[in-house]
């Protein structure tokens, strides 16, 4: 495993982990629910009232993927 792969997996574990605890670049969590048999679908809500979802087959990687889709919409 290279380091940078390393790296880039620690840094999206924290914002993650920040997500959850306490919100992510202005989004609060929605929640998550079972979207199909083995697809999770997770959602966050900024103050301006912007609603985001995205979704994964596992919790995290629903979460992963919604990380991009603000990361994307905010730096864009």
């Amino acid at each position: 495993m290279s380091v940078n792969y390393s790296e880039r997996e620690s840094v999206i574990q924290e914002r993650v982990n920040l997500l959850r605890e306490e919100g992510y670049r202005g989004f609060q969590l929605e929640g998550g629910r079972a979207k199909a048999e083995n697809s999770v679908q997770v959602g966050a809500l900024d103050v301006k009232g912007v609603r985001l979802t995205a979704d994964g087959d596992t919790l995290d990687e629903a979460y992963e993927n919604l990380i991009e889709r603000i990361d994307y919409l905010l730096d864009s």
